[in-house]
């Protein structure tokens, strides 16, 4: 309580000091600043993102249209770089000197672009453009989103350097994340900066990105290396944080539907309005999938067949021009079933899982430079499974459940310090509670941790070209007391097009509920994980040096990282105690708590505390505009991922990564869009229980196709994995597989959109 305390004590100083600014502020002499943003037919752009940079300071500042394009800002006379930026467009710049109140009103018109060149990101808790951002940021935007005919996150997060995916197998199982090597446990899924349920920690410790949809989304951040002085905890390793759609018309429909291999049919319908300061975007959308097998000569299933439900709606309403609210509403609905082999013989599994989500943002501008916004959140995920052995009499034969409940509050202030300094703070509180039945220790006894978080940041600009970055995040967790961690960055203007970026942060990640009480008992008899209480949390320290830039038609980026953790968390494989008196050894050497009860005959995992790790590499991006048609792309990751008390490379990791991509945009074809886009992945170890196997390293090439049939239709197919690689392990003489990719699949499909400018 006394951290608390302390933590909101902190926070209601750094505001007040904020708060005290404001009249030297206010004494100043300000004119305002108009312009408006269009496309280039003259359309308006409405909540297009605006920056105005002081030229004598190099202090730059974010603000955003209004529905009719429109922005307004109070500066002092000087000379400003105003850019504007938008999701799919060109970012548009002019320099413009501001003298007297009266000038004529600055005219911003966006380009389109075949692959977005500059995107505004979040990753500092304020809007700035990616090429500005001190963390290294990749954003993937809706026109790739689009065009690549995938419907799931998962599939277009394996296209981006430095992140590899892996598909879900079993029901409730995973498609896990990896970041610069560091695994999906250690990552934080946000939607518009909002926390998911989604049984974090119970569930392999991660949110389901297999299982998120593409459609709803305006764009997907993913911040790499350590973040939890912006973000709290679980952003020991990066961030992935999905944007949803906002309308840009006065009324918006889109209806798409598609069909595929594997029985796969996704329906997706979407509606959105822009009517005065009042709008809103509601989706709708059903996925369904068979089940596959890469083993045909065994009875299971290698990939679950599942069908599946997503809502989503937004409301935002502009009560001032200063004063703004929103409300965001997300659901889904989803239902899984696949057979594998147990030690009873044959056994289905049938997993239905729900969660809804509801957050609500409140906006003011207090003054033309302070911003103040307050958000809370409330999200629930249910879940129940049941498993139905072949060889017992009877329907159901084992049920199981889990419930999780997210309670969130937080709010924070912005304020421009003079010409040079750019304050940001806030406070937050979290709250995460368990309950489940074979899932936790004392079945549905339930279980709750609580957060309260104070930060700050502060953004200096020591020189028209230098900018520094400092801040920091005190973290009171109700089990494992008060952390403090730092974040400190560099951003070196050397020219318009060419920045140089250094950044260090720390992240602090405390065990989940699932690692401190999971007790699940398999009924087949087969493996047992257990929870321990007495786990240490996880830290992690990030380093990153970094250049951008770009002439003509090149754009590039190259990145070194260095990220360290410590005490990182794993289940560590115990034995099979097979007998009461080798039970009691186990218990007995490892202080497993006596009262989660394990069961004999099992394969026993312990979360544990087992390893120090730390990964390192380097990573390069080149875009190479070859025409106003043509647009040729390509990265590579290297990755030195280890275990420093062994010096072994770590499991489950490829320590070269490329990827390529061509977008061909013809106009003599009738807007016909097409692109091809290849991943390679190198060798990569797996840990077994007696040994170390170094699977294969494998290339995945991907086609799409885009042809409109007049103004409001279009029609598009994708082949995925177009050559047919499957794992090399399935031609061996006793097939098996270490990846669970299907193989070559196609999917084609019809989009049709209505509206009203």
């Amino acid at each position: 309580m006394t951290e608390i305390k302390f933590a909101a004590k902190t926070t209601l100083q750094m505001l007040a000091l904020l708060l005290a600014t404001l009249a030297s502020g206010l004494a100043q002499e300000r004119i305002e600043l108009q312009g408006r943003v269009t496309d280039i037919s003259g359309a308006p752009l409405p909540g297009a993102s605006v920056f105005v940079r002081d030229l004598a300071t190099g202090l730059e500042t974010s603000h955003r249209a209004d529905s009719m394009g429109a922005f307004a800002v109070e500066v002092r006379a000087g000379t400003y770089r105003v850019s504007a930026a938008q999701a799919d467009f060109e970012t548009a710049s002019e320099t413009v000197e501001v003298v007297d109140a009266g000038q004529a009103p600055l005219a911003l018109a966006l380009s389109p672009a075949i692959l977005t060149q500059s995107i505004v990101v979040t990753g500092s808790r304020e809007e700035v453009l990616r090429e500005d951002s001190i963390a290294k940021v990749e954003v993937i935007s809706r026109s790739q989103l689009l065009d690549s005919g995938y419907e799931r996150v998962t599939d277009i997060l394996s296209e981006e350097p430095g992140i590899v995916t892996r598909t879900s197998r079993s029901p409730g199982s995973r498609g896990g994340t990896q970041i610069h090597g560091i695994d999906s446990r250690q990552s934080l899924v946000l939607l518009d900066g909002f926390p998911m349920v989604g049984a974090r920690g119970v569930k392999s410790g991660i949110i389901n990105m297999d299982r998120q949809s593409t459609n709803r989304l305006e764009r997907v951040e993913i911040v790499k290396g350590a973040s939890s002085a912006l973000y709290g905890s679980d952003a020991i390793g990066g961030v992935i944080n999905m944007i949803t759609r906002e309308p840009l018309r006065r009324f918006d429909s889109n209806v798409t539907a598609s069909g595929g291999s594997l029985g796969t049919v996704d329906l997706r319908a979407d509606t959105g309005f822009v009517r005065d300061r009042l709008s809103g975007f509601l989706a709708v959308e059903r996925h369904k999938r068979n089940p596959y097998d890469l083993t045909p000569q065994d009875f299971d299933t290698t990939g679950p067949g599942f069908r599946r439900y997503d809502y989503m709606a937004k409301l935002n309403f502009d009560v001032s021009e200063t004063f703004k609210v929103g409300f965001l509403a997300n659901a889904f609905d989803n239902r899984e079933r696949s057979i594998y082999a147990g030690r009873g013989g044959s056994q289905t599994t049938t997993l239905n899982d729900s969660a809804q989500n509801y957050g609500m943002t409140l906006s003011a501008g207090l003054t033309s430079r302070t911003q103040l916004q307050a958000r809370t959140y409330y999200g629930k995920y249910d879940e129940s499974s049941a498993v139905d052995l072949a060889s017992v009499p009877g329907l159901v034969n084992s049920t199981a459940n889990l419930n999780e409940r997210l309670y969130r509050f937080d709010t924070s202030l912005s304020h421009v310090l003079g010409s040079r300094q750019l304050l940001q703070g806030g406070f937050d509180w979290t709250s995460n509670e368990y309950r489940g039945y074979n899932r936790l220790l004392g079945d549905n006894a339930g279980v709750s941790i609580r957060m309260a978080d104070a930060w700050f940041q502060d953004r200096i600009q020591a020189h028209p070209r230098l900018s520094l970055t400092i801040g920091g995040r005190l973290t009171d967790h109700s089990a494992y007391g008060s952390r403090m961690v730092p974040r400190a960055g560099l951003l070196l203007r050397v020219s318009e097009t060419f920045r140089v970026k250094a950044s260090y942060g720390q992240g602090f990640r405390a065990p989940d509920l699932g690692q401190l009480y999971y007790r699940f008992l398999t009924p087949s008899g087969l493996y047992q994980i257990i929870g321990n209480p007495a786990l240490a949390p996880e830290s992690s320290t990030t380093t990153q040096l970094g250049v951008d830039g770009g002439h003509g038609r090149v754009r590039f980026s190259a990145t070194y990282f260095w990220n360290g953790i410590k005490n990182l968390i794993q289940t560590d494989l115990l034995g099979r105690p097979r007998t009461p008196e080798q039970l009691d050894r186990i218990l007995t050497q490892f202080g497993v708590d006596s009262a989660f009860a394990p069961g004999l005959n099992r394969l026993t995992y312990l979360y544990r505390n087992i390893e120090n790790v730390y990964t390192t590499g380097a990573e390069g991006r080149v875009q190479l505009r070859l025409t106003e048609e043509l647009v040729v792309s390509t990265a590579y990751t290297y990755l030195d991922a280890r275990d420093t008390q062994t010096g072994a490379f770590l499991s489950q990791r490829h320590k070269h990564h490329g990827n390529f991509r061509i977008w061909w945009t013809p106009k003599q074809l009738g807007g016909l869009r097409t692109n091809f886009r290849g991943t390679y992945l190198g060798k990569w170890p797996i840990v077994g229980r007696r040994a170390t196997l170094i699977a294969d390293g494998y290339q995945l090439w991907d086609w799409y196709l885009a042809k409109p049939l007049g103004k409001r239709m279009e029609l598009y197919g994708a082949v995925d994995n177009l050559f047919d690689s499957i794992d090399s392990a399935l031609d061996g003489p006793d097939p098996t597989f270490y990846r669970a990719d299907p193989g070559r699949t196609f999917r084609i499909g019809m989009r049709w959109s209505f509206g009203v400018e």
